[in-house]
């Protein structure tokens, strides 16, 4: 029998005690078993690390586990990269603390995997989980579970550019591809945006037709964070992500998207009132030859001032 090659789950939480022992649970129930996991408490201040501890305490798995405590918060590429790479495994999940994989999502994205060794990550569907009980699958099916749409991975860089296409939560990637591309970007805030394209543009990537994360969407996750009023965090990475798309591009279809993706970051960041990054997708979207009736209503409204970002925290909710 082949020997099954090394997965590497690098489960990083903060403050995540309602969920945290959920998250571990599920990768010591996974059907495959050549794995270890790397927990990291990333500077908790509720009961997590607590949690953490008394779980590994009472693991009697039959994988390795090992454990880093933070005393303070530090960036989540950072501590993603100084983790990742000190393992040799041959595959790598980034989990949060938060979410959870179903009991065949390592095998079923490994089985897609193994059938191309230069594809850079395998993607699939997952459930997502609002804050108050709704849930729905990433990608829509039918009353049979049924993709109602093909997961088109041909083309995928374009319609990365211009929309969110995948599910970042239920990547599993190719340790020695991520390794070779510098692992995360520790100049950005958050990673899925940037990784994604980055490989896409230069490997393929294979889709498995299941569904294997649940992921949890509340006002504490970091996407809850993308169009905080006023100060976001998010958005000055989104700006450099875009302006190094810019440079990866290489047709006019993939141009044209971008400007798409450009004008969608630069009407929530002027909702938002972060004018300092709408200042920055204005510059990008003129450098992009943008014509544009919305961009010149950016414009003079960046030129103003107005602040009406009380109203869209309200129609957000």
């Amino acid at each position: 029998m082949e020997k099954q090659k090394k997965v590497t789950v690098i489960c990083i939480a903060f403050n995540h005690e309602d969920w945290i022992v959920e998250a571990l649970e599920s990768v010591a129930m996974q059907d495959y078993y050549a794995k270890e996991l790397i927990i990291i408490d990333n500077g908790s201040s509720d009961q997590t690390p607590k949690m953490i501890q008394d779980w590994v305490n009472s693991f009697t798995g039959l994988f390795p586990v090992k454990t880093i405590f933070n005393e303070d918060p530090k960036p989540y590429c950072s501590v993603f990269n100084s983790a990742f790479f000190e393992t040799d495994g041959d595959y790598v999940v980034d989990l949060a603390g938060d979410d959870v994989l179903y009991p065949d999502h390592l095998s079923l994205s490994i089985k897609q995997l193994n059938k191309d060794s230069k594809a850079a990550f395998c993607f699939s569907d997952a459930y997502l989980l609002s804050s108050s009980g709704a849930i729905r699958t990433f990608y829509k099916r039918n009353a049979f579970s049924e993709l109602m749409e093909e997961i088109e991975v041909g083309n995928l860089y374009e319609t990365l550019l211009r929309s969110t296409a995948i599910c970042a939560a239920t990547m599993v990637f190719n340790a020695k591809i991520l390794k070779k591309e510098g692992g995360y970007d520790e100049n950005l805030f958050y990673e899925d945006f940037d990784i994604q394209i980055r490989l896409i543009r230069k490997y393929p990537v294979v889709f498995s037709d299941h569904v294997g994360v649940l992921k949890r969407l509340h006002p504490r996750s970091m996407s809850a964070q993308q169009y905080q009023r006023y100060i976001s965090r998010m958005l000055p990475s989104t700006v450099k992500i875009c302006e190094k798309a810019m440079s990866l591009n290489q047709t006019e279809g993939e141009n044209k998207a971008l400007k798409e993706r450009v004008l969608f970051e630069l009407k929530h960041a002027m909702w938002s009132a972060n004018f300092l990054a709408a200042a920055k997708l204005i510059d990008l979207a003129e450098k992009l030859h943008t014509k544009s009736i919305k961009l010149s209503l950016y414009k003079w409204w960046l030129k103003t001032r107005l602040d009406i970002s009380w109203l869209y925290i309200h129609l957000t909710g």
